[in-house]
């Protein structure tokens, strides 16, 4: 049964790894993701000064945004074992620093653990990588989508025990349960991933070889190569747009509702359920007909979603929103990950996937400080009508300038190789 399962699922001891590291990867975010921005508030933050730290780092902003092409060239130069390994180490770091933070009710503490939690998203774009290049063409879709879904499976429960946990006995204590599950992932990684560097351009190993290989790479690390720049800006438009609004959400519901965290748990395990259920299904659309139309779908969900948050305030309505919200994200992702998978050689994808993080996150880091800053001076709806506005810009650019992704094993790659820098 075992055999049959990976057979038709595609599975290796790789893939097998990645949904290992996605699984533990899906427990935190989904805990750390409910209870840390009423952690924020809960020790004197604004709305402003929170999202200027979701800004700065976490699990994503300014820190993962320099740290990604980083972590996908080294990945791609030494292996991707070692950067998965440092990431997540650093997120031991960043949970260790929370739980003293909130031990001492000390809001600057928080600083360097943003920054160590967002270094330790380097991980994101070398699993991304390991998945396009273990599975076949006609599966990457589907593949993507099964990581999604192991990644957000967790977020069915544990959002909601998080949530009550943190209402009954105080935020720092969730923060020691993250450490035990990133010393899972950690061990996972090191005794069963074994992975070989491509060593793209580094043939020598020579001082001056490797000189100009970080010389060049520093080059080209946050420029969007030009057969995929008007990709790479659709998707830099889409990290600002949703930066503003839902980049804030639990606080802003937090603050204007007075939302329990376990309210937040909820809405949080009800876009869980939808995301996983729905994941598969729709990463099978995009191997049928191609990235782009899943991306114009998943887009266009954004103004309705938009309205519902800035008018409504009921808990049902919000929560029943968060299914739209799964909807979303869940056709997205796959979408997103096939196009660049398939206009970008095996040796070239997690650098790839880390400029593309690199590229949106320059120009969308500042949009939780602006989300922060228009709640702050004018109510609780702007944030919201501001995400309205970017995500009809974002959908402009997928209609109208993004062409369509290539099909059929690296024709794409071939066709786009001379532009990639």
């Amino acid at each position: 049964m075992l055999t049959n399962l990976r057979a038709r699922l595609s599975l290796n001891n790789t893939l097998i790894v990645v949904l290992a590291r996605s699984f533990i990867s899906g427990i935190e975010q989904s805990m750390i993701g409910v209870v840390f921005q009423p952690f924020v508030l809960s020790l004197g933050a604004s709305m402003s000064q929170l999202g200027l730290l979701n800004s700065l780092g976490g699990f994503s902003g300014l820190i993962p945004t320099l740290a990604y092409p980083w972590g996908g060239w080294i990945a791609d130069q030494r292996g991707r074992k070692i950067v998965l390994l440092a990431a997540s180490l650093c997120a031991m770091g960043a949970f260790g620093i929370y739980t003293v933070a909130g031990w001492f009710g000390a809001l600057l503490m928080l600083l360097p653990g943003i920054i160590l939690l967002g270094i330790s998203q380097v991980y994101q774009p070398v699993n991304t990588a390991l998945v396009g290049e273990t599975v076949s063409v006609k599966r990457r879709g589907s593949a993507y989508s099964l990581v999604m879904v192991v990644m957000i499976a967790p977020g069915i429960v544990a959002p909601i025990l998080a949530g009550m946990v943190a209402d009954r006995y105080g935020f720092e204590f969730i923060f020691p349960a993250a450490i035990f599950f990133e010393v899972i992932a950690f061990l996972v990684i090191w005794k069963y991933l074994r992975d070989k560097p491509k060593r793209v351009g580094m043939e020598s190993d020579s001082v001056s070889t490797r000189s100009r290989a970080v010389f060049d790479f520093l080059k080209r690390a946050w420029v969007p190569p030009y057969a995929l720049r008007w990709f790479f800006l659709a998707i830099a438009m889409d990290m600002f747009a949703w930066g503003i609004g839902f980049g804030l959400l639990y606080g802003l519901l937090r603050k204007e509702y007075d939302f329990s965290t376990t309210q937040l748990g909820i809405m949080s395990a009800v876009s869980s359920i939808t995301w996983a259920t729905t994941s598969l299904p729709l990463g099978r659309l995009v191997d049928r007909y191609g990235a782009k139309p899943l991306l114009i779908f998943s887009e266009s969900l954004a103004p309705p979603l938009m309205l519902i948050w800035a008018t409504q305030s009921n808990f049902i309505v919000l929560a029943a929103s968060m299914s739209l919200f799964a909807l979303n994200a869940a056709s997205w992702v796959p979408a997103r990950n096939v196009y660049v998978t398939q206009a970008v050689e095996p040796a070239r994808r997690a650098e790839i996937f880390g400029r593309l993080s690199a590229f949106g996150g320059v120009l969308a880091f500042p949009s939780p400080f602006i989300g922060g800053y228009l709640y702050d001076n004018f109510g609780f709806y702007a944030p919201f009508i501001g995400n309205l506005a970017f995500a009809l810009v974002t959908l402009a650019l997928l209609i109208f300038f993004v062409p369509d992704s290539n099909q059929g094993e690296e024709t794409g790659s071939r066709a786009a190789a001379a532009s990639l820098d």
